[in-house]
């Protein structure tokens, strides 16, 4: 949040007032906050590495380690970064098991 006008090769600026909501938003809601085990799990994961994206970490590499690269590349996926393709809660904080996708759709 303190360098949007950078924010992976985009200018993502926004006015003051929602910048606060969002941030707001992001530290209430941080995995440093949660009762979830895969918070906790992503959290002992990142071992004080200064890591920006969760594909990044172990946690998530292991994870999805059995998935094909071509899943990523899908039309309906698009990349690592699109949770919401296969955890269809996600956007409630929520990744549980029985909420995934079967990826055979985009193989």
């Amino acid at each position: 949040m303190d360098n949007l006008e950078n924010h992976f090769g985009d200018d993502a600026s926004l006015d003051e007032k929602d910048e606060k909501t969002i941030l707001d938003f992001l530290v209430k809601y941080s995995a440093e906050k949660s009762t979830k085990e895969a918070s906790f799990k992503i959290l002992k994961s990142l071992e004080n590495k200064d890591i920006i994206a969760i594909t990044q970490t172990s946690f998530w590499k292991n994870e999805h380690k059995d998935i094909p690269k071509d899943v990523f590349l899908h039309n309906e996926v698009k990349s690592k970064a699109n949770c919401k393709a296969c955890h269809s809660d996600v956007e409630k904080g929520l990744i549980e098991d029985d909420k995934i996708k079967n990826i055979s759709s985009f193989m």
